[in-house]
């Protein structure tokens, strides 16, 4: 039998030999404009009601106890969708690795025969770039360009509103194939801070497969974000995961950083995974990386994680890079992970390469 209180959060709820996708081996020396970053994201809602469902739904959630063996978080933020209106991002994650949801999908409220209604959706961009999305609810001026054919609608609830929030079911059974299921039912109930979850699976005769206990609810109280959010004056916006290792680079240090590199559109660009390779570099990196890349190092520890935002004149320019098929003035996403630093031996020390470049640290030829 599947673990029903996960199944119920699960229903609901740079570079090697071509260096960074080529991306960081064909450096460009970003120009230095006059730089006026993006705006947040600034929805208008349909009426008051939807909007005051929106505001008691949207921020941090917290699983007050376990669920498969992990306490769950989530995130609930306003987020864009071209051809939908009143849309919501939703992320969760496993609290022990808040970098790597497992669950990232849109809910969007509307009126049906005058009630409202909260309509799931499931992404359908493929999995290459669904990474491009992860930690995205902290960073609502550069989301992701989607629209509706980007998604597929899995479920609705209808909503009565209350005082303190609201409570909703599905008005009917829906089609699953989870745990033997053949379709399903849903209900939530928010009252204040405190937010359940209940999913019911039923079988081909009728009977509850899974779900029939009162421990298949889950339930949330609202929390703080599971990851910090930097927004730098020049544009760049660096999300941090954690956890916090022993070492952060100094100059010199040989750094090994595992990356996926996104445009907004969804198109992953390069990733050291699928080579399975991380970029070595000395810090700071200089010539051998754009600037943003640079930015984004300072601080970041040993076996920690980080998303690193990087505005158009941080990365390429006006250029852009088209080996790489990074568009002029593109923004690029990078998820990266410092997989280990070896600390320099001559911190201070400088050493010049055969074509007369000079980089800190001691000789890595």
């Amino acid at each position: 039998m599947p673990n029903v209180r996960l199944l119920s959060t699960a229903m609901f709820a740079l570079a090697m030999a071509t260096g960074l996708a080529t991306a960081q081996g064909e450096m460009a020396q970003p120009e230095t404009p006059q730089f006026e970053p993006p705006a947040q994201y600034a929805p208008s809602w349909s009426d008051e009601e939807i909007a005051r469902a929106v505001e008691m739904l949207s921020g941090a959630w917290t699983s007050s106890n376990e669920v498969g063996g992990s306490t769950i978080q989530m995130m609930v933020t306003p987020a864009p969708v071209s051809g939908l209106s009143d849309t919501l991002y939703v992320e969760a994650v496993r609290a022990e690795i808040p970098w790597d949801p497992f669950r990232r999908a849109f809910f969007q409220l509307y009126r049906y025969k005058g009630d409202i209604r909260l309509r799931t959706y499931e992404l359908a961009t493929g999995s290459a770039s669904l990474g491009l999305f992860d930690g995205m609810w902290g960073a609502s001026e550069y989301f992701p360009e989607i629209s509706r054919d980007d998604l597929i609608a899995t479920l609705d609830v209808e909503l009565s509103m209350s005082a303190n929030g609201f409570t909703g079911s599905t008005p009917y059974p829906y089609p699953t194939g989870v745990g033997g299921a053949v379709e399903m039912t849903s209900s939530v109930t928010l009252d204040g801070d405190t937010l359940s979850v209940a999913d019911r699976g039923y079988g081909a005769d009728g009977s509850v497969v899974w779900g029939a206990d009162s421990d298949s609810t889950v339930e949330y109280k609202r929390s703080k974000p599971y990851a910090e959010v930097n927004r730098r004056p020049d544009g760049m916006i660096v999300i941090d995961y954690g956890p916090q290792g022993d070492l952060v680079p100094q100059d010199g240090d040989e750094l090994h950083v595992h990356y996926d590199g996104f445009l907004t559109d969804g198109t992953r660009f390069d990733s050291s995974y699928t080579r399975d390779t991380a970029f070595v570099f000395q810090y700071p990196p200089g010539t051998r990386a754009i600037t943003g890349w640079g930015i984004g190092m300072e601080g970041f520890s040993s076996g920690s994680h980080r998303k690193l935002i990087i505005p158009g004149y941080l990365g390429y320019g006006e250029r852009g890079n088209p080996r790489a098929a990074i568009p002029g003035d593109a923004t690029l996403v990078f998820n990266v992970w410092m997989a280990h630093i070896n600390r320099s031996e001559n911190p201070g020390m400088t050493h010049t390469h055969e074509d007369g470049t000079v980089h800190e640290g001691a000789s890595h030829d």
